[in-house]
């Protein structure tokens, strides 16, 4: 089922956020006390979805803000003057924050209001020390109050709120790691868009609400390019700069590894060569970027021991992060020129089918997740991809039982040769001793029209 929620101008606000909306409403099913810690990077909604939530629930909401620690103390006071309609709240003055919080966690048992702290990492910045102050109010604390810290700041969140040595650690009830959308859930910003313009759209904007919110008022992909990344004036121009920036150290050595794994640069040697890393050195920043959610390390589907396999590469997981360092970062001069719809024309429109190539099988593994019990007659229960030195499988998708197992290839060309792939395909799937025994069946997964049986067709959106 599609969550959509609307504002009273009809404007959409988010899509397909139930399960976080459920996880938010399980804490209000108990009488103990809960701490809720949501986090994710920027863009994906999380403010969002606890106004929500703060619409249908009493919440003394607040907005961290990066300034001193003297006003946001001061903000503090005026945000809780007005949830708890306490006028003469906003004139006093607490000595610090531990006063402060003390109210509020005060407050929040008598009136049953939940505390929320968006932005949370703002906060830790300007009062150092606010962490420990939760923890002593959270420990002391024997009602049932509910508690949410939400942050983008993914290092800082990962290390200092969730981290094992940080204040807060073991006291969370609930952990929301928000994630960016599905193609079929994004798709529903582009409503009445053809697939393969839709297609595009995630291939360059991903799975990231308010880059598809932008985007989806453009009325193809190439001007929603033109306008918000190909254009130094563009709001998306800049943004991976930002997003780098803010989060990482050493920004120029997560630059140049970024740009190499979008070029297709898999292997950390391949990449520590092409980005100018020593070898030594690359695991660091590779284990760095993993644990932001920016890339993700792949292994064959077979691999026994995955965390050991010599056989794993490294991907951009982000959509939009994989086209801007492929087309944009090493292209800026021209953009800043005002040459972004030359380069489209000359440089990346060429190249766009080989890109699509790879964003497709993507498409294909969310699809597989969503439709496999009606394809196959079984439910997929670990999907993956396969490669060795001889030969790769887009897809393989097993059954829990260890008994199916079906292989496909992904073919984002509208006229497959049907019948010539799957020769191939099957060739390829008996050479695989991992699955003797199972009973095997390959599929070809593509935008081409066909009858075939042993064919899956993914070119047009399906409810």
């Amino acid at each position: 089922m599609i969550q959509r929620i609307v504002s009273l101008r009809g404007k959409m606000l988010f899509i397909n956020r139930k399960k976080e909306l459920n996880q938010l409403e399980s804490l209000h099913e108990n009488d103990r006390k809960e701490m809720l810690i949501l986090y994710g990077r920027r863009r994906l909604g999380k403010t969002t979805l606890l106004r929500a939530y703060s619409k249908k629930h009493s919440a003394l909401f607040f907005s961290c803000p990066i300034s001193t620690e003297k006003e946001a103390l001061r903000l503090f006071q005026k945000q809780m003057a007005e949830t708890f309609q306490e006028p003469l709240l906003s004139q006093m003055e607490f000595p610090g924050w531990p006063e402060a919080m003390a109210y509020a966690f005060e407050k929040a048992d008598k009136t049953g209001a939940t505390l929320i702290f968006d932005e949370f990492p703002y906060l830790m910045k300007s009062v150092p020390g606010i962490a420990s102050i939760v923890q002593h109010l959270w420990d002391k604390t024997q009602e049932s109050i509910r508690l949410i810290i939400c942050g983008s700041l993914l290092s800082v969140m990962l290390e200092k709120v969730l981290g094992t040595q940080a204040p807060l650690y073991g006291r969370r009830t609930k952990t929301i790691h928000f994630q960016p959308m599905t193609f079929h859930d994004i798709a529903l910003f582009y409503q009445h868009k053809k697939f393969d313009d839709i297609a595009l759209w995630y291939a360059c904007f991903g799975g990231i609400p308010a880059y598809a919110e932008r985007a989806s008022i453009f009325e193809t992909p190439e001007k929603s390019l033109f306008e918000l990344v190909l254009n130094p004036d563009g709001v998306l121009y800049q943004e991976p700069e930002f997003l780098v920036r803010e989060e990482l150290r050493e920004p120029g050595a997560y630059f140049s590894i970024l740009r190499s794994i979008a070029d297709g640069k898999t292997r950390p040697n391949k990449i520590a060569q092409d980005a100018g890393i020593q070898h030594s050195g690359i695991n660091k920043y590779l284990d760095t970027l993993r644990r932001m959610n920016i890339i993700e390390r792949r292994y064959p589907i077979t691999e026994k021991s995955p965390e050991k396999s010599t056989k794993s590469l490294y991907f951009l997981k982000d959509h939009f992060l994989r086209f801007w360092f492929r087309y944009v970062f090493q292209n800026r001069t021209i953009i800043e020129l005002g040459n972004g719809k030359d380069l489209f024309q000359q440089k990346i429109q060429p190249d766009l089918d080989r890109f699509m190539g790879g964003i497709y099988e993507d498409m294909c593994h969310q699809e597989i997740y969503r439709r496999g019990l009606k394809i196959f007659g079984w439910k997929p229960y670990k999907t993956g991809r396969y490669w060795d030195g001889n030969q790769e499988i887009d897809l393989i998708v097993e059954s829990a039982n260890e008994q199916n197992v079906a292989f496909i290839e992904c073919k984002w060309g509208k006229h497959i040769d049907i019948k010539r792939n799957l020769f191939k395909l099957k060739q390829k799937a008996d050479k695989l001793p991992h699955y003797e025994g199972w009973k095997k069946r390959a599929w070809i997964m593509s935008r081409t029209m066909s009858k075939d049986p042993q064919h899956i067709y993914f070119g047009e959106k399906i409810g």
